[in-house]
Parts: C-alpha cells; sequence; structure tokens
C-alpha cells in the first residue's frame, strides 16, 4: 500500500490552513500546515513533501521569496501559489521562477486539486 501524497500548506490565516487541510483529506491526501515560509524551511524532512501550497501575501518571507529560497536549498517540490490579490507582474514572477500554478484566492477545490495531482504526475 502505497502512503498518501505529503501536501505543505503554507499559509499565515489558521483558516485558510484548516480548509486546504479538509480538502486534502477528503481527496485521500494528506497535508501538514505552516503559518510561515520560515517555519517551512525549517521543516526537518522536506525531502518527504510531494507539493508545497504557499499563500503569496505573508508576514515575513512572501511565497515568491520562499520560492527564492526553496530554488537556493535545491528544493525541487513543486510549488503552487496563491493569492486574494493576484497581479499580472506577480503571476508572471512566479510561473518564470518555476510555480506550478498560480490561483486566485478563494480558491476553487477542483482547481487546486487539479493542480497538486499536475505538480505531483
Amino acid at each position: 500500500m502505497s502512503l498518501p501524497l505529503l501536501i505543505a500548506i503554507v499559509d499565515d490565516d489558521p483558516g485558510v490552513r484548516g480548509s486546504v487541510h479538509s480538502l486534502l483529506r477528503s481527496a485521500g491526501l494528506d497535508g501538514v500546515g505552516f503559518a510561515a515560509a520560515e517555519d517551512l524551511l525549517a521543516y526537518d524532512t522536506p525531502r518527504d513533501l510531494d507539493c508545497i501550497v504557499t499563500d503569496l501575501h505573508m508576514p515575513g518571507l512572501s511565497g515568491i521569496e520562499l520560492q527564492e529560497q526553496l530554488a537556493l536549498r535545491h528544493w525541487h517540490t513543486p510549488l503552487i501559489l496563491m493569492t486574494a490579490y493576484p497581479t499580472d507582474m506577480a503571476r508572471q514572477l512566479a510561473m518564470s521562477s518555476g510555480a506550478v500554478d498560480f490561483l486566485t484566492k478563494p480558491v476553487d477545490p477542483d482547481a487546486l486539486l487539479h493542480a497538486i495531482e499536475e505538480a505531483t504526475l
């Protein structure tokens, strides 16, 4: 029996983390929540993560800055950015830096699950 995929949920809003975690569970996936990008970067076993879903705007490091830090650390975990305040510039920067998808909050559950599926193929 294979283990469910482990998805990191990085968002400073506990309600968003909880909602995404519930969605993942309903889809047979597992999630681990982080209140800040810095918390994810301190995670003991990053290689266990199959995908990262992160907010763009957070106190401390932003989602884009998290993406940059992951690249510097040679973490090749697929990353999906989500934001309530999308801009073309942020979308272009995220995607050109290797994000798998850029979703607008409130995130459509099917779109998020589809993005995770595409990221983890």
